[in-house]
């Protein structure tokens, strides 16, 4: 399961290609979007990419609370 921080960047990623990627043009695929905008705020590589794209960021209920987060004060 991914932590918190790596859901949070799958989010912002997800936006940026929800952002720039259009379903028809070839050439504005998801592979440019990764190559000319993507890379240049989050230097990563393709697979990296692929697998935040594959993150499911729907269910934000579980950014907010993590069962394994100890508690200081209850």
């Amino acid at each position: 399961m991914p932590t918190n921080n790596t859901i949070l960047k799958a989010l912002k990623i997800q936006e940026l290609v929800c952002k720039h990627y259009e379903a028809g043009r070839q050439d504005r695929c998801k592979l440019w979007v990764f190559r000319n905008i993507v890379v240049k705020i989050y230097p990563m590589t393709e697979r990296t990419f692929y697998r935040y794209m594959a993150i499911d960021t729907e269910s934000k209920e579980e950014i907010k609370k993590d069962c394994r987060q100890l508690k200081l004060f209850n």
